[in-house]
């Protein structure tokens, strides 16, 4: 179904068709006239900065403007039905896309969920990449079990894809894996095919995606598809706003002492509600299991080394995210150099926490600015580089930042928690938390 665009008063828009987007060339005019008023990624940022929500950033507003233009161009476009069996000779020519980059905390996820939020047709998808990635392996390998050895799976794919969503959005889209790289070069190519339009965030632009990763030239003519199909805008204004947070409720807790500990305990048994704790549980998902150390009401409790020392991966976290509304993470060590693959899983599991929006609790051998040290570069591991690791760390510490502020857990999934926030100044916040 077509949402109606917010205040949008013109009948011939709240007549528009229920497939797709549709609007009559002779609306084109009207439309860009209304959007300054009544809709679009521009006017959602005025509104923001007037309610106070955002701070007017001359940097952010040009990439509002650009994802404005497009928001204009999708209104009065209609795709044309996918057939089976398109080639490239048919190819659907949609309006181009675009790929934002730039540093953590600047405004890229914020910008581009107004467009998204603005654009009226169900017909769109906002996913993290990662969870994407996951997907599109599942259903390659659910292909593979259901047909002939010989079928090739991913325009089938792409199709159902395109069919599904005619705009997709990726939040932090990066190529690390070559088994990534590799599906990707020919699945984006085949929903561009099919005239999806992509709009993105990353911390790299396309010229820096999957550097120094195996067979890399392989994967060149992906880069050069994507910087045809979508603008390359970088939006650095050297502001992390997460870091602007003043208001900071006690859930990060360093160094590691006793007092810490009772503090984590006080912390949980409140976000449980006292409620009885289930030791050593299991979480069934995808043909395997994750053992639960200590769990009651939405809220579990592990070490870091329960889940970062041991071979899990996203698809863990993603479930993890989903299962638990709060999580407790004890203990968590300043990592170097040669604990690269738990600093790894830890950035992946803070990803998955902050992309579902869970309240972390978290104790650790130092401040989250000093948790990450020594020089990440060099040897080449699994297709990435050191300097992947820094841009990564970079976005965990930025996360984690934003994710023990009082805004946070005020509107996080845990009520109880939520309700305290909301009552406390500034000033009390961590010591209601640590009082049970």
């Amino acid at each position: 179904m077509l949402r109606q665009i917010s205040a949008c008063r013109h009948p011939a828009i709240l007549r528009a068709s229920t497939r797709g987007f549709h609007a009559a060339s002779s609306l084109l005019t009207h439309t860009v006239d209304a959007l300054d008023t009544n809709g679009g990624p521009v006017r959602e940022y005025k509104r923001m900065v007037q309610d106070g929500r955002l701070i007017d950033d001359a940097f952010q507003r040009s990439i509002v403007s650009k994802l404005d233009r497009l928001y204009q161009d999708l209104l009065v476009f209609t795709p044309p039905p996918l057939l089976f069996g398109t080639k490239d000779s048919e190819r659907v020519t949609a309006p181009r896309g675009l790929y934002i980059y730039g540093d953590v905390g600047t405004g890229k996820t914020t910008t581009m969920d107004m467009f998204y939020t603005s654009i009226p047709t169900t017909s769109k998808r906002r996913v993290h990449f990662h969870s994407f990635m996951l997907e599109v392996h599942a259903r390659i390998n659910h292909f593979r079990r259901t047909h002939h050895a010989h079928e090739d799976p991913v325009p089938t794919i792409a199709r159902e894809l395109a069919r599904a969503s005619r705009i997709i959005c990726f939040d932090e889209f990066q190529v690390t894996d070559i088994a990534d790289a590799m599906v990707l070069r020919r699945l984006l190519h085949e929903m561009f095919v099919c005239g999806v339009v992509m709009v993105t965030t990353s911390n790299r632009h396309p010229d820096a995606l999957y550097a120094n990763g195996i067979q890399r030239e392989s994967f060149m003519p992906c880069i050069d598809e994507l910087k045809l199909k979508c603008e390359c805008v970088s939006l650095d204004s050297g502001t992390d706003y997460r870091k602007l947070v003043r208001e900071s409720a006690r859930v990060f807790f360093a160094p590691i002492t006793q007092n810490t500990n009772d503090a984590l305990m006080a912390v949980f048994a409140r976000a449980s509600q006292n409620a009885r704790v289930q030791v050593n549980g299991e979480l069934r998902f995808l043909g395997r299991s994750l053992r639960v150390p200590r769990s009651a009401r939405g809220v579990a409790w592990f070490e870091f080394s329960d889940l970062c020392t041991q071979a899990h991966g996203s698809a863990d976290y993603i479930e993890l995210a989903r299962h638990f509304h709060t999580l407790v993470l004890s203990n968590v060590p300043v990592m170097h150099m040669d604990d690269r693959n738990a600093a790894r899983r830890f950035i992946t599991l803070i990803d998955a926490l902050y992309e579902a929006h869970v309240v972390l609790v978290m104790s650790s051998e130092a401040e989250i600015n000093a948790l990450f040290t020594g020089e990440f570069g060099g040897k080449k591991e699994g297709g990435c580089v050191g300097e992947e690791e820094v841009f990564a760390f970079q976005r965990a510490v930025s996360r984690l930042v934003e994710m023990q502020s009082r805004k946070w857990i005020t509107s996080g999934r845990n009520d109880v928690l939520a309700e305290h926030a909301q009552r406390m100044d500034a000033d009390t916040v961590d010591q209601v938390l640590a009082t049970n």
